[in-house]
């Protein structure tokens, strides 16, 4: 009996893993700061719940598509994912992609048509990209990446219907830090993708070119992150801590340069950064 508890909450843990909760949490700070840079406040209860079941169930429904369409290529490059392994048969995971994605459409209907559009558009996009562009190199991650940017003005919106310069202005730094990002991606990944015809950068151009444009893209976002200081938009605490993002940046694409393997962690690395440069999201609203 406890050998079949225990294996329950595995596969509990497997569909969660699906869901890879970083990416929904980040999302969801975004919305948030999006709201909060836009507005001065945060959303009411209720707005936040439905924002937030939006950004994640949406944001989750793309990470289990996604493991679905490269479940033959994680079978090379990560067969410990849960499809990759076997432990969610592909099925579930689809029936799990599509209730998700059901519930944060809903979630955006609850708030409104202008949310539910854009909902729709970015999903849509998501979508797109798993299916066809994810294949196509780098209009692949210029489309994944247009979705990181989709919370900031998600949340503009639902503050008082417009996108204002500031929030603009996080979101085309979280575009270009994304970007970056994404096209390190391919590096670690580029046996499984040249199996399967992905066409990454990594695998048309080579591993070594793949780095250089994507540490160029995060450097863009770097060179970016002292304008709205110089714009008096934000104070000296925003400047602060976005130098602290900006430094661990700057170490992690100096290390992903000077060793290509390194490119794994340094994805993971590049998440953590993207993380902190929200919180000087918020904290120059402030």
């Amino acid at each position: 009996m406890f050998r079949d508890i225990s294996l329950e909450r595995m596969n509990l843990l497997d569909y969660l893993r699906l869901t890879r909760p970083p990416n929904g949490l980040l999302m969801i700070a975004a919305v948030m700061v999006g709201h909060y840079v836009q507005s001065t406040r945060l959303p009411g209860p209720l707005e936040a719940l439905l924002a937030s079941s939006t950004a994640y169930c949406l944001t989750s429904s793309s990470m289990v598509l996604n493991d679905i369409v490269d479940r033959e290529i994680d079978a090379v490059s990560n067969p410990e994912r849960p499809i990759a392994s076997g432990r969610v048969n592909v099925r579930s995971a689809w029936f799990f992609a599509v209730i998700l994605g059901t519930l944060g459409l809903a979630s955006a209907a609850a708030l409104g048509p202008s949310l539910l559009f854009i909902a729709v558009i970015f999903y849509t996009l998501a979508t797109v990209y798993n299916t066809y562009l994810k294949r196509r190199g780098l209009a692949g991650n210029v489309a994944v990446s247009a979705t990181i940017a989709a919370p900031y003005i998600f949340g503009a919106v639902l503050a008082d219907g417009e996108v204002g310069g500031l929030v603009s202005i996080f979101a085309l730094m979280s575009f270009l830090a994304g970007l970056g990002r994404e096209v390190v991606k391919g590096i670690p990944d580029v046996e499984g993708d040249a199996l399967k015809g992905v066409k990454t950068l990594a695998v048309t151009r080579g591993p070594r070119v793949a780095a250089r444009l994507g540490v160029f893209f995060v450097m863009l976002a770097i060179v970016l992150s002292p304008l709205p200081f110089l714009l008096n938009q934000v104070g000296l605490p925003y400047l602060l801590l976005v130098a602290v993002a900006d430094a661990g940046f700057i170490y992690s694409s100096a290390k992903l340069l000077r060793d290509l393997p390194s490119s794994r962690r340094v994805k993971g690395e590049y998440l953590l950064w993207m993380g902190i440069a929200l919180a000087a999201f918020m904290l120059g609203a402030v």
